[in-house]
């Protein structure tokens, strides 16, 4: 079988999320669902990649809570409680969601200065 390679737009892609994450420029849940959606192209195994797990992990976990667009479509009693689920389900993987994101910027980023994300 043939060794897996990444490919520059996937990984940059993955990069560029990850950093996103980071910044806070996207929502730390809803962030994983892109890269664990792209992690097949940037890692051999995702399923066994210690920092493409925990996005596949958590975009599996929150694929029925409203994100996005999709938000409005909701009655406001069903939305409430979704947001106490999501707020719960952001502080229990927040640590493990950010460290993936840092080690994903550093495995496949180019060197940033001193003090960048």
């Amino acid at each position: 079988m043939a060794a897996h390679v990444a490919t520059g737009r996937a990984s940059g892609e993955a990069v560029r999320m990850a950093r996103a994450i980071l910044s806070g420029d996207a929502g730390l849940l809803e962030g994983c669902i892109p890269l664990a959606s792209i992690a097949h192209d940037v890692v051999p195994d995702w399923r066994v990649d210690p920092d493409f797990v925990v996005f596949g992990a958590v975009a599996s976990e929150i694929d029925a809570l409203p994100f996005g667009p999709v938000r409005a479509q909701w009655n406001s009693a069903a939305l409430a409680r979704a947001d106490v689920e999501i707020a719960r389900y952001s502080q229990l993987v927040k640590e493990q969601v950010l460290g993936a994101c840092r080690n994903v910027v550093e495995r496949f980023g180019p060197p940033q200065p001193s003090g960048a994300v």
